[in-house]
């Protein structure tokens, strides 16, 4: 082979190099811990679509490129480059491309608990966490905030970031978010309030992640049939007891990561088979492997 050919071969090993053997564009998303109750999330998704799911922390996006398309409360949403996505706590979601590139986001979550005490230092007189009735809006002076409040937070700062400065945007920031979208005051938002026996069976859930639990185990807790279950349990929290268990189990997973388990340990106490097991579930969830998912994370 000649040089120019040599050359010419190495060029089209470095254009390809980006996509996977399939010829498919490669899916980059990676989630970290930004401080106690924040956690931070970007992503470049080509064709990855989300499942119905829910966090347990508020969700803040800033669309970046692209468009993304998602339903909630039976209403059908497309969130474009500019705009913001607010998600409420264990409200239920999907979510997929609407471009042909795909789309590029960045979110923050924040723990209600956390969340609800930035809001009350602006209006200690209200009590209650905000509510977003408002799932997709225009505000490019937020929009351009929380990317600087993402930056603030990134993974890779090497000690230059002011910690004022970084508490000061970040109170600035929820001051913005519930001031000019949160429905108006006082609303009494309560994640989890739903019937007594969906929360008795959610609460069980939650104290038995790594126990194969049946159907019937949650039908005598609640003294329903089995069928009603079904029906209660979906119509509270808009996704059936199998698919809200599986979630639980991958947000714990999740957390458990980011405190420094192994992938093995954390599927183990989480009720995953062994770790190829979460695996799977993880990338249906998130699109990547929880090792390109979480940088602090060990190959």
């Amino acid at each position: 082979m000649n040089s120019a050919a040599r050359q010419n071969t190495a060029a089209q090993r470095r254009q390809t190099s980006s996509r996977p053997a399939t010829g498919r564009p490669r899916e980059i998303a990676r989630h970290w811990r930004a401080a106690d109750g924040i956690d931070m999330f970007e992503a470049d998704y080509k064709n990855f679509s989300f499942p119905k799911h829910s966090h347990d922390y508020y969700a803040f996006g800033t669309v970046l490129n692209g468009a993304e398309r998602f339903t909630t409360r039976g209403t059908n949403y497309v969130a474009a480059r500019g705009q913001l996505l607010m998600m409420n706590p264990m409200q239920v979601h999907d979510g997929s491309p609407a471009s042909e590139d795909g789309y590029q986001y960045q979110v923050m979550f924040i723990d209600p608990k956390v969340f609800g005490d930035l809001v009350t230092e602006l209006s200690p007189k209200n009590s209650g966490l905000p509510f977003f009735g408002s799932c997709v809006v225009n505000d490019p002076e937020l929009h351009l905030q929380l990317q600087g409040l993402h930056r603030l937070f990134r993974p890779d700062d090497d000690g230059t970031n002011s910690l004022l400065e970084r508490d000061s945007q970040l109170l600035y920031s929820a001051a913005r978010l519930a001031l000019r979208h949160a429905d108006a005051p006082p609303y009494l938002y309560q994640p989890g309030s739903e019937d007594k026996r969906v929360q008795a069976v959610i609460d069980y859930m939650a104290a038995h992640l790594d126990a194969n639990i049946s159907l019937d185990d949650l039908a005598m807790i609640t003294g329903l049939s089995r069928f009603h279950l079904l029906r209660v349990f979906r119509a509270a929290t808009g996704l059936p007891p199998h698919t809200y268990f599986n979630h639980m189990r991958l947000r714990r997973a999740k957390r458990l990561l980011f405190d420094g388990a192994s992938i093995a340990d954390a599927a183990a106490a989480t009720g995953f088979a062994d770790q190829s097991h979460l695996n799977r579930h993880f990338k249906a969830m998130w699109g990547v492997s929880p090792g390109a998912f979480i940088p602090s994370l060990d190959p």
